[in-house]
Order: C-alpha cells, then structure tokens, then sequence
C-alpha cells in the first residue's frame, strides 16, 4: 500500500496513561477536568479533556511541525472567522516518555463530514468559510509539498490512480468513469495556472470538516495550512458534499471574491479528482467511502 494512502504508525508512548501523567505534571489546573475519548488523525492524536477542550500531540516526528505552523499561524490569522475551528489554549513541552511538543486546544462537536457528509444545502457556508481563510499569503508561509505544487507534478499519480480504481468497483457499486475522469485531468492540466498565492487550510477532505446532522459545523487540524493556489480547498469540497452543494460553495465564493473562472473552475475539478483518487485507495473504509463518493460527485464515477 503507498505510504501516503496508509497513516503513519503513532508513537508507542501515546497512551491515556501518559496523557493524564503530562496534564498533571504540566497543566495541573486541567486535570480535574478529566481524560477521556482518543482520536487518531493522519498526523496528531487527541483525547478529550472534559466537555470544552483536547490533548493534542503530534503522532510521529514528522508531525512535529504541522502543530507547530498550526500553534503559530492559526492564531494569527484566525482572529476574523465566524465559523467553529480549534483554539489554542496551552502548550506542553515532552516528558514522562512522550518526545515532543503538545497543545491543549478548544473542542469543536460534531461529527466529521467523512461519516456524516454535508447536506447541498450547506453550500454557501464552507464556501463563505473559505472565503475568510483564504487571504493572501505572505512569502513565508509554509510551502505544502502535496498540494502547493503545480498541476502538471501531480500528473503521474492521478493517471495510475485512475487506471486502478477502473479495476473494481468502489463500497457501493461505484464504478470509474476513465474517459471522464481524463477528461477532467486533461483540461485541469491545460489550465491557466494561478497567479495569486492564497492561506489555504490544504487538507480540508471530509475528515477534518465537521457536520451537525449535514449542517456546515466547522473545520478542524489546520496543520497542513500553507500558501496555494485557492482552486485547492474549492475541489477538497467535493469530498464533503454531493454536486449541488459543491456548485453552491464555488458559486459563493465566486460571488465574494471574483476569483472564479473557467481556468479556475478546471483547476479545482482537477484537483478534486487527485485527492479523491488517493482517498478512495484508503485501506480505512470510511475513507475509501469518501473518496468514492466524491469522484461522483465531480462526474468521475457513477453509482450502480
């Protein structure tokens, strides 16, 4: 299995056991509050510190970094949102086995959107949403080697990914649709490429947006965050939602920012169709799920 489709394996030191040890040794005024319920992301785990916060440390030493960027743009920049995304409240530093930094953050409830996908309707929210993320990047913004690159470098990996998931069908039947899904490839490629760099969550699938019962309910782990074209974070969109709510984002986000055109329209379909080909070759079947899902809703995979 490729190593980006397969998470890393986590640390042996990330325990309850040693997140209650470094609560106590470190942010005693938190302990009474209790540690409860893990959650493994790609790159950090988290457990519930009572009702309101989370423990967040970083899974392996590559990881290291994201929390950092995240621990020091997101404050910065997050002071004009009105939608839900973590806060950081304290820092810890490594000890009782654990060897890096870590964060206690706010805790944002819901469910996320790979298992409870977002209603069409909740369109216009994330596409506001990025609107208020992505404001112009500065020359020392974090370069994201996955999504910051040209269309053209991801060419490769798209074309193979394509041709494999043509093999068998998806969870529910989806079959790959090759001729469209090139089509859409061919004309991401030949698009005008963006002239603007832009702060960009850059990992904004389902797995990290948040749904109440398919309501828009905010966007968490912002450690992938760096400076990209904003086609980037409109195509992750249809890894949330079906088409029409896809539409309706863009079509907010058009309507506030003036940026969408057809060359930027091409671009996020193409990069819709690189993030949902890796994510549907995910041994995780929520994710597999998801990434299916979208490729439908770009056009690249029919249901049966």
């Amino acid at each position: 299995m490729s190593s980006d489709i397969t998470p890393p394996v986590a640390h042996p030191s990330i325990t309850h056991d040693t997140v209650v040890r470094l609560v106590t040794e470190q942010l005693p005024d938190f302990v009474h509050l209790g540690i409860g319920e893990r959650f493994d992301g790609w790159d950090c785990a988290m457990f519930r510190l009572g009702e309101q916060y989370a423990v967040r440390l970083p899974r392996t030493q590559g990881a290291v970094r994201f929390l950092q960027a995240e621990m020091h743009w997101v404050p910065q920049l997050s002071g004009g949102w009105d939608f839900p995304a973590p806060r950081f409240v304290a820092h810890g530093l490594p000890s009782q086995g654990y060897p890096w930094p870590w964060a206690v953050v706010t805790w944002v409830p819901g469910e996320t959107a790979d298992t409870v996908p977002l209603r069409a309707d909740a369109g216009a929210a994330v596409g506001r949403a990025l609107v208020q993320v992505h404001t112009p990047a500065p020359d020392d913004a974090p370069f994201n080697t996955e999504q910051s690159i040209p269309m053209a470098d991801r060419d490769p990996k798209v074309r193979e990914r394509v041709t494999e998931l043509a093999k068998e069908p998806g969870p529910l039947g989806e079959t790959m649709n090759v001729a469209a899904a090139l089509t859409i490839w061919d004309a991401a490629l030949a698009a005008r490429e963006h002239t603007e760099w832009v702060w960009s969550h850059a990992d904004f699938h389902g797995a990290n947006v948040l749904s109440h019962d398919g309501a828009f309910g905010g966007i968490v782990d912002w450690g992938s965050m760096a400076m990209c074209d904003p086609a980037v974070d409109l195509g992750f969109v249809h890894t949330l939602m079906p088409r029409a709510g896809v539409d309706a984002a863009v079509a907010e986000y058009g309507r506030l920012t003036g940026r969408v055109d057809n060359d930027f329209l091409a671009r996020a379909r193409g990069i819709a169709l690189s993030k949902c080909v890796g994510v549907a070759m995910s041994p995780r079947p929520v994710t597999t799920a998801m990434g299916w899902r979208g490729l439908v809703a770009l056009g690249a995979a029919s249901t049966a």
